[in-house]
């Protein structure tokens, strides 16, 4: 039998009226900047951010992260937040608008997602690798504050099976609606009646979910179902925001590489006599890395040019050795372990930004040694890669638009 998920109703917790629902959510907290955290807090009294990301005013983890569990038990006992009545799943759409003006949906269904352990037979399946830090700070707030706080997000080949159920509910009411400032039309629905929610159970039971967004989180919930194995409560489960990749309008952005790290020989030099590298002015090389049509093709940026390289296949193989297919053909681990290998002897100080604006200005105020522009991945090859039993390198993708943290809560008592 192949490996399904469980995803199973919850009793959500929602805002009550209390504000312009625009005003009650925020991003994920891995991509709310320190200027966006104190924008948050400024926005509301009542914005997700002050559970998601809260200020400590002692300077220390701890008073943040009770701060945190305070703040959710206040707004329950003056009802800025109220449980719903109904175990439901909560179908979310995302109508979104693109810089060029194409618009596109993504719509999905949120549930509560039994925990499992990786491995290649589970139901659920991680995609890129995990650091530490950001697991030990969210299983602290966890300890503090029960909460699914924000969803994680997956991704499945469903084959369109749920399609026109999303389509068919824009015909409803929905229990919540808001436009951001990206003029993205956010709408969720609270499903609770028994014979819609089997039929979406069994559409999710196609999986394999894999975890698009929220590797941190889902492994942060594993740690604490695991603390309180065997007691009362909700931590078996995590909640979930499950995207039918064959049909829905994923935008996938590529995380560029801003890098810092010493080199023994002129990194110009490297990519010309290594990688037959083209030089370019940087104004030309990202409408050349999008017509790029070799193996690997990237754009590594330093003060005085950019240089357009394409590592071939078989270098990779070179490198890796008899890998898994899927993860051999991505760009990132072409650079990972072909590129920055030739340049440097030493790990990289790596860091991520999916803006290439952000990685011109590492490198011209001398902040960064070089950077390193790449196209995106395609959501399939995520769920490829995933499925093949391999994790891509360390931010390897970039889902948009988000799933927002505050349209519903999911408390593990």
């Amino acid at each position: 039998m192949p490996p399904m998920p469980d995803v199973k109703p919850f009793y959500g917790i929602r805002f009550a009226p209390v504000g312009p629902l625009k005003e009650l959510v925020c991003p994920p907290y891995d991509v709310i900047s320190d200027e966006e955290q104190e924008r948050l807090h400024r926005l509301s009294e009542y914005n997700a951010v002050r559970m998601e990301l809260p200020f400590s005013t002692a300077g220390d983890k701890a008073d943040r992260y009770r701060r945190a569990a305070a703040q959710f038990r206040t707004w329950i006992q003056k009802e800025v937040l109220v449980p719903d009545t109904h175990p439901s799943l909560y179908v979310y759409r995302q109508d979104y608008e693109l810089p060029s003006g194409e618009r596109g949906r993504v719509g999905g269904v949120i549930g509560a997602l039994a925990l499992e352990e990786f491995g290649t037979r589970a139901g659920v399946l991680p995609h890129e690798r995990t650091m530490p830090g950001p697991i030990e700070d969210r299983l602290a707030l966890m300890r503090e504050c029960p909460v699914n706080i924000s969803p994680i997000y997956a991704i499945y080949r469903g084959g369109g099976a749920l399609a026109p159920y999303i389509d068919a509910l824009g015909a409803r009411p929905p229990d919540a609606r808001f436009v951001d400032d990206a003029n993205t039309l956010h709408r969720l629905w609270a499903i609770s009646a028994p014979a819609e929610i089997e039929m979406m159970r069994e559409a999710l039971r196609a999986g394999p979910l894999v975890i698009a967004d929220g590797h941190h989180r889902y492994e942060t919930a594993l740690a604490y179902h695991r603390e309180h194995h065997g007691a009362p409560g909700g931590h078996g489960a995590v909640m979930c925001f499950c995207v039918d990749a064959d049909v829905e309008g994923l935008v996938v952005y590529p995380f560029h590489r801003i890098v810092r790290t010493p080199v023994s020989k002129p990194v110009a030099d490297v990519l010309l006599e290594r990688f037959g590298g083209k030089p370019l002015r940087a104004d030309e090389s990202e409408a050349a890395l999008a017509e790029a049509d070799g193996d690997h093709p990237m754009v590594v940026t330093l003060p005085d040019q950019d240089v357009l390289i394409d590592v071939p296949d078989d270098e990779v193989y070179a490198a890796v050795g008899d890998r898994p297919v899927e993860w051999r053909g991505l760009d990132v681990v072409a650079l990972h372990e072909v590129v920055l290998s030739a340049l440097s002897t030493e790990a990289p100080g790596l860091t991520f930004t999916r803006d290439a604006a952000d990685v011109r200005r590492a490198v011209q105020l001398g902040t960064a040694d070089f950077g390193v522009l790449l196209r995106p991945p395609n959501a399939t090859d995520v769920i490829d890669v995933a499925r093949a039993g391999e994790r891509m390198p360390q931010k390897a993708s970039y889902f948009w638009p988000k799933a927002v943290t505050g349209l519903v809560f999911r408390s593990l008592r």
